[in-house]
C-alpha cells in the first residue's frame, strides 16, 4: 500500500490514501445526505476537546460536513508508527487549524503568496466558507490537500465532501478563500498537545458548509472570535 510506504512523507501518503478513496469512488449515499457507510467509518475515528479531555464524538454522529473526517480519516490510515500526529482526528476544519497553531505549523496566506512557506505535497489547505449573509457563520471551512504543486502559485487540491464525494481541483495562491496552510513536514516535538479551544459548542451539523462564497477573509476578525470561545 503506497500510503503506508515509509520512503513518502506524511503528506505524500495521505494524499495516496486520498487517492485510493477517490479511485474507489467513495461517495454519499445520495446527493446531500453526507453520509455512507464509508463516511461512518471516517466519523468514528474523531474526537473534540471538551473541558481539556479528548472526548470521542463520532461514534454517534452519522451524516454531516465530512471534509475534516475523510482528511483526519486519510492521517489515521497514513501514519507510521512513531510518527508525530500533526493534528487531532477532527470533525470540525476550524479544529484542525487550531490544533496546528498551537504546535506553530499553522501557516498563513500571506506566508505562502510571499514564498516564506513552500507548499509541499499533502499538506492541509484551509478554505474559507463563511457566508456575507450569516455573521454566525464567521468559522465555517473546507479543507484538502494539496495534490500537485505548479507554477505561478497554481496548484491542485485533493479533498472530500467535495460534490458530495472526493475530488482533485485547480486552485491559485490568489484565490480568495484562501486561509492557509498546514505544513506536515516542520512538526515540533509535543507529547500530548493540548488544543487551544474547545469547540464543543459548535453545532456539528455546520462544521463546513459546501458553498463557496468567494469572500475576502478578515483573519484578524477571525481569530478574534476564536479566542472569545477559549475554555
Amino acid at each position: 500500500m503506497k500510503w503506508k510506504n515509509p520512503a513518502l512523507t506524511l503528506g505524500e501518503r495521505c494524499v495516496a490514501f486520498a487517492e485510493n478513496e477517490l479511485a474507489n469512488g467513495v461517495k454519499e449515499d445520495s446527493p446531500k445526505s453526507y453520509t455512507s457507510s464509508r463516511l461512518r467509518e471516517y466519523f468514528k475515528i474523531c474526537t473534540r476537546l471538551s473541558k481539556d479531555k479528548e472526548v470521542p464524538i463520532g461514534l454517534t454522529f452519522t451524516a454531516g460536513n465530512w471534509c475534516a473526517a475523510g482528511a483526519s480519516f486519510s492521517l489515521q490510515e497514513s501514519i507510521l508508527p512513531g510518527e508525530e500526529v500533526p493534528h487531532g482526528y477532527r470533525l470540525g476544519v476550524v479544529e484542525v487549524i487550531s490544533d496546528m497553531q498551537k504546535r506553530g505549523t499553522f501557516r498563513s496566506i500571506a506566508e505562502a503568496r510571499s514564498g516564506t512557506y513552500k507548499l509541499k505535497v499533502g499538506d492541509p489547505i484551509f478554505f474559507d466558507r463563511s457566508d456575507p449573509n450569516n455573521p454566525d457563520s464567521t468559522w465555517w471551512r473546507h479543507i484538502g490537500r494539496v495534490h500537485t504543486v505548479g507554477t505561478k502559485g497554481s496548484f491542485t487540491c485533493i479533498s472530500g465532501n467535495s460534490g458530495g464525494k472526493w475530488r482533485i481541483s485547480n486552485h491559485n495562491l490568489s484565490q480568495k478563500t484562501l486561509i492557509g496552510f498546514g505544513e506536515y513536514n516542520s512538526l515540533t516535538a509535543v507529547a500530548n498537545p493540548k488544543v487551544v479551544v474547545d469547540w464543543s459548542n459548535i453545532d456539528l451539523k455546520n462544521l463546513a458548509p459546501a458553498i463557496d462564497t468567494g469572500k475576502d477573509l478578515d483573519v484578524g476578525k477571525i481569530w478574534s472570535f476564536i479566542n472569545k470561545l477559549k475554555p
